[in-house]
């Protein structure tokens, strides 16, 4: 099967219009589908399991129509559209593509607002992943980068994070004995703490936890408090 090599998990902006556009950039080779993990706000949380089927259903029919990258993407949200917790929808595509047999047909790629620590970029590894695009961390970088001393540019700032998220990567790798990202994209070496096993059997497949905790509906519950606060006007 036709591979497309990264030299790194973590794209920039200029890797991710590539990446949008890289029909024409392969000829035809490969083509990108972007999957929308938003919906509108006013779902509430009990919209949560309607999507994540819809996102499922709809990365299957890509995927059968010729796409073989899926770019998982939260970039739609606003104030009046709430994106499902990346890892989630990522875990979701990730175990049902895995179930229908799909699964080694296409990449995902991860396009999240909410990748900022390593510790974020290494669970979207590990529950599929094959890169990801932190944009709000990577303007962040960007926004801040005047206020640094020396004479940092933006481009170098950005590179300098992207460096080291990749060193962060590779030391968490090394401590579970893992060599290379290949190897540990979707190889969930994690433990489950606070969800309950019925979720954690259906979108998380195959993670072990010792302990019950919440389900879906409270998680995009505890995602909705956090995205209204982020978009109120109150300072």
């Amino acid at each position: 099967p036709m591979r497309l090599e990264l030299t790194q998990p973590i794209l920039d902006f200029a890797d991710m219009a590539k990446l949008h556009d890289i029909e024409r950039h392969t000829h035809g080779k490969f083509r990108s589908y972007k999957l929308d993990i938003t919906y509108p706000l006013d779902w509430g949380h009990e919209g949560v399991e309607a999507k994540l089927a819809s996102l499922c259903a709809e990365a299957v029919d890509a995927i059968r129509s010729g796409k073989n990258i899926l770019i998982i993407s939260d970039r739609a949200v606003s104030a009046t559209q709430f994106a499902i917790p990346a890892l989630l929808a990522l875990s979701a595509v990730h175990q049902h593509l895995v179930r229908e047999g799909l699964r080694t047909t296409a990449g995902l790629v991860v396009e999240t607002g909410s990748a900022r620590e390593v510790h974020h970029f290494a669970t979207l590894a590990g529950y599929g992943a094959e890169a990801v695009h932190p944009y709000l961390a990577l303007e962040s970088v960007s926004s801040i980068h005047q206020h640094l001393t020396g004479h940092l540019g933006a481009d170098k700032a950005m590179a300098n994070y992207i460096k080291a998220v990749g060193k962060g990567l590779s030391k968490i790798m090394s401590k579970m004995g893992v060599s290379t990202y290949m190897s540990y994209c979707g190889a969930q070496l994690f433990e489950a703490i606070g969800l309950n096993s019925e979720t954690i059997a259906k979108y998380f497949t195959g993670t072990p936890s010792r302990v019950e905790g919440i389900g879906v509906f409270e998680i995009a519950r505890e995602a909705l408090r956090m995205h209204t606060a982020a978009f109120s006007d109150d300072p």
